[in-house]
């Protein structure tokens, strides 16, 4: 994505003065001011956007400075990572968390997962969604233990965030699919249902085998997801329960 902007009378802001006009009355030389320090990748300044950019009302200038603190590398993490701490408003600490997808580094994997149990419902979402945005596979077992949430948004959003993961989320899931909480079995199923093909083919055993599951809302999540695949074992499985399911079972298997 290329940036452009102008300050007053159309000229460029020079990063050497750059600092003092991110808190500028007009938004266009605060735009100017970020896109300054970004394009020389001002290090010493890092801290100095950060903070502008947690107090900035304009979604279009905190588009910009998150674009320009991205720019700054390692040199403005430790800004962002003290900005997502709990001494902060939810709503900073939740941009905090975005900034750091952009980053897109797996070394700020540990920092996320420390957020994706937090008390402030916003972050935690924020978190877990930045975790799936990186797309480091050994988040997935943190994030697959949150399974079974309540709530339609809360369970809507830990799906998506999981299934960002695909085959690299399977075993977890796999493992999910034996939980001793019928929740978190179903939530498992629907995840892996979410994946589909051809990502979850590793689950079509498991998934057969919770179609026998005594809990009748995992049994239908768990045929609904072999439903997604393709490959040879699922549909073996979804064709001999059309004669020897349950009956709720055996309709869903003739449909698929």
């Amino acid at each position: 994505m290329s940036f452009s902007g102008h300050g007053h009378g159309g000229g460029r802001i020079p990063a050497s003065g750059a600092a003092g006009r991110l808190s500028d009355p007009d938004r266009n030389v605060r735009i100017a001011a970020a896109l300054a320090i970004g394009r020389r990748a001002e290090a010493g300044l890092a801290h100095a956007l950060a903070e502008a950019l947690w107090a900035e009302p304009d979604f279009f200038v905190r588009e910009t400075m998150t674009w320009a603190v991205t720019r700054l590398g390692e040199a403005a993490l430790p800004a962002v990572v003290d900005a997502a701490g709990p001494g902060r408003p939810p709503g900073v600490r939740a941009q905090a968390l975005h900034v750091l997808s952009k980053f897109a580094d797996p070394e700020t994997v540990d920092v996320l997962l420390g957020y994706i149990t937090d008390p402030d419902p916003a972050v935690a979402r924020k978190s877990r969604w930045a975790l799936g945005r990186i797309g480091e596979p050994r988040a997935v077992p943190h994030l697959v233990a949150l399974l079974g949430a309540d709530g339609d948004e809360e369970r809507n959003a830990l799906t998506d965030v999981v299934s960002e993961f695909g085959s690299g989320a399977v075993p977890s899931l796999v493992g999910a699919l034996g939980a001793d909480d019928r929740k978190v079995r179903r939530h498992a199923a629907d995840v892996l249902c979410h994946i589909g093909h051809p990502g979850a083919e590793g689950a079509a055993r498991a998934l057969g085998e919770a179609v026998e599951d005594a809990d009748p809302q995992v049994a239908v999540a768990a045929l609904m997801a072999l439903g997604e695949l393709r490959g040879e074992a699922a549909r073996r499985k979804i064709e001999s329960l059309r004669e020897t399911g349950g009956p709720g079972i055996r309709g869903i298997a003739a449909r698929l």
